[in-house]
């Protein structure tokens, strides 16, 4: 079920009239059948079986576990077998496309999402952070739950569980604000991520494209927006659902473009993810407590593992090695870089320097981001080539993305429509942009919403003849 499609509205506007029209202590049961009913309409019965059958195990498991405390050695057999279980199951899956006989194998949404969520709930009952949950209906709404199960976040239970039980009342407060997200998400989804989906092609098969390299630099700055709107649309629309009904998810991502350093990057981009490696990879393998060497290798290790979340193959091994090597290198040369700095007399407070270092950091992102959504290492290598032999203000050539599917007219859109992103996230730095429009007069506020809508309508990539992409990591 495409979350831009009538069945999805209806599904969700259903879920919210019904959830506050039930008793308080029974409101979670709604959520728990909607979450069903989405499953089953996006995946059908084989997929919905799927994520059933390794949900129950890690049920059963952890509250076996719970019971025999006591018994390390069997204790420790069991989680590692179910853990060996649930990680299994996501690895054949992401090997199909490689071996023949899985090619029939099927995958179900947000299998990687909600494989870290078992495994994170299984390790901290197996750790004492968590007791085993005895009702398996609140349980499987903690798996299923419909928002957050297709791209995350990847929240943990002792912390999403309770809110999505306890039943919330109904807030014009949360009514509004949960509506500036869900606004503010399609508007990222439709208005930019759609529209730079004509550059899929271009990375694909950049061989039989002839394209300047200032061109293709331009494109793939487009390109790196579009893919953060599309991940990051795809949590303000889930986010603002939930905000409706009284559900806080945990915050995703954080202005990532504005970030000064590859730490600081990590730190706002795909937040729960991090959390999650820290957590349950870099801190089990001894963090940073037994010296520099094992935490660098730790580090390595963890951005390994997320490269390989992320996807199989090569690429996806070159960008997690790529990562973990730059972010090792920064704190390895953090004391060469600073007695460079106070050599050249840089004043770290400028800001043309906050500028440099922004542009630095969204490059190292750049160089891996066509890499990382599946455009092949030779064409990322080409392209870079590309780059750096044809760079010339002679070859931009704009009007050539109209040949190539992007026209003039939506070129523009795109282009204002990323200034308009910069320029509210930049603000969101000084102050809360949501909160500001929640505290205008009614009117005021319900005229912003419904030029919101208007655009998303009017300006949106969709409809008739033209089919919404899914989301970047629906199929993660």
């Amino acid at each position: 079920m495409s979350f831009v499609s009538l069945p999805f509205f209806v599904l969700v506007t259903i879920t919210i009239i019904l959830y506050f029209l039930f008793p308080i202590k029974h409101r979670w049961y709604v959520l728990l059948a909607a979450s069903g009913v989405f499953y089953y309409l996006s995946t059908g019965i084989a997929a919905s079986l799927v994520i059933l059958f390794t949900a129950v195990i890690v049920y059963y498991s952890a509250i076996w576990i719970e019971n025999n405390n006591e018994k390390g050695r069997k204790k420790r057999f069991v989680f590692s077998i179910v853990i060996v279980v649930v990680v299994s199951v996501l690895i054949l899956t992401k090997l199909k496309k490689y071996i023949d006989f899985l090619s029939s194998l099927i995958i179900p949404m947000g299998i990687s999402y909600y494989t870290f969520s078992l495994i994170g709930y299984l390790a901290d009952v197996y750790t004492g952070k968590q007791c085993a949950e005895r009702n398996i209906l609140k349980y499987l709404l903690y798996v299923l739950y419909f928002p957050k199960i297709i791209q995350g976040p990847i929240s943990k239970y002792r912390i999403i569980g309770p809110k999505l039980v306890e039943g919330h009342t109904f807030s014009y407060q949360n009514l509004c604000m949960g509506i500036q997200l869900i606004i503010w998400g399609y508007f990222k989804k439709l208005v930019i991520a759609e529209r730079t989906r004509y550059f899929d092609s271009l990375f694909l098969n950049l061989k039989d494209f002839d394209l300047g390299g200032l061109s293709l630099l331009t494109a793939a700055v487009l390109f790196g927006f579009g893919f953060y709107c599309d991940v990051s649309g795809y949590m303000d629309i889930v986010t603002g659902i939930s905000q409706i009904m009284g559900i806080n998810l945990d915050k995703n991502f954080d202005r990532p473009f504005f970030s000064r350093s590859s730490v600081e990057l990590w730190r706002r981009w795909h937040i729960t993810l991090g959390i999650w490696l820290r957590d349950y990879i870099y801190i089990p393998l001894g963090g940073s407590r037994k010296g520099k060497f094992r935490k660098y290798l730790n580090t390595f290790i963890i951005f390994l593992v997320s490269g390989i979340w992320h996807g199989t193959g090569i690429d996806f091994i070159i960008w997690g090695c790529y990562w973990g090597v730059v972010i090792i290198l920064a704190e390895i040369l953090d004391p060469v870089f600073t007695k460079f700095k106070k050599i050249l007399h840089i004043n770290e407070n400028t800001a043309d320097w906050h500028v440099f270092q922004t542009v630095r950091t969204f490059s190292s992102l750049l160089i891996t981001g066509i890499l990382a959504v599946g455009c092949g290492f030779r064409n990322t290598k080409l392209l870079f080539r590309i780059i750096f032999k044809d760079f010339g203000i002679g070859r931009l050539d704009i009007y050539s993305f109209t040949r190539y599917g992007l026209s003039g007219v939506n070129f523009v859109i795109l282009v204002i429509s990323i200034l308009v992103l910069w320029m509210v996230e930049k603000k969101e730095a000084e102050g809360s942009v949501r909160e500001f429009i929640a505290k205008l007069n009614p009117l005021a506020k319900w005229v912003v919403y419904a030029l919101g809508v208007i655009i998303v309508l009017f300006f949106g990539i969709y409809g008739s003849g033209y089919s919404t992409s899914g989301f970047a990591y629906a199929f993660f």
